[in-house]
């Protein structure tokens, strides 16, 4: 029973090889992984702002509205995605149809054009709503914390997360990982400040 498990596994791995070096996936995932996190917790840091702009004091609120918006991004990055990478891969396919003179359908070079379409939107829908919601996480202990405090370790949490993303573009593009990090903070650090400063014109 195991051994046939681990055949099966095997074989899956194998699979998406395969499929990663006809489709050349992986650059893919990281592409919509990292421009996804970023819109994810971009968003959330100007909502946030907002609302402490705004003096929105309850917590559950806070909580509440910021499930409605991932929701939004996940549904938006799924979607979005899917078609968007169903069209191009489909256009792939038709193009290799007409220079090969073959029908490629339910070849191995179709399955895996499709499975990078699937696992594209899926990775860039996932992204956007998992950092969008790990600044929200002070906000569950707003029971415990005053809200001012949540906030600012909701505002902390988002630079983190922005520096964090930095690091891993720069390590992707083998550049300065600080440089990096701290160009995608100064992303953050921007959005606050116009929220703020809407607050000094309102």
């Amino acid at each position: 029973m195991f051994s046939i498990l681990r055949q099966k596994f095997f074989d899956w791995q194998n699979k998406i090889k395969n499929y990663n070096k006809i489709a050349n996936i992986s650059s893919n995932l990281r592409r919509y992984f990292a421009t996804s996190g970023f819109d994810g917790i971009i968003t959330m840091l100007g909502v946030l702002a907002g609302n402490y702009v705004v003096k929105v004091n309850d917590f559950k609120h806070i909580i509440v509205m910021s499930f409605a918006i991932c929701i939004s991004l996940g549904v938006s990055g799924v979607w979005g995605v899917y078609f968007f990478e169903s069209a191009e891969r489909k256009k792939e396919i038709d193009d290799l149809e007409n220079s090969t003179l073959h029908n490629l359908d339910h070849t191995i070079i179709y399955y895996a054009l499709r499975y990078a379409s699937r696992i594209s939107a899926a990775v860039n829908g996932f992204s956007a709503v998992i950092t969008a919601l790990i600044p929200i996480i002070p906000f569950f202990f707003g029971k415990y914390l005053p809200i001012n405090v949540c906030y600012l370790l909701a505002f902390v949490i988002s630079l983190l997360v922005l520096f964090a993303i930095g690091l891993f573009l720069g390590k992707i593009s083998k550049t300065r990982l600080i440089v990096s990090g701290i160009k995608m903070l100064l992303a953050g650090v921007f959005c606050v400040i116009l929220s703020l400063v809407l607050d000094f014109i309102s």
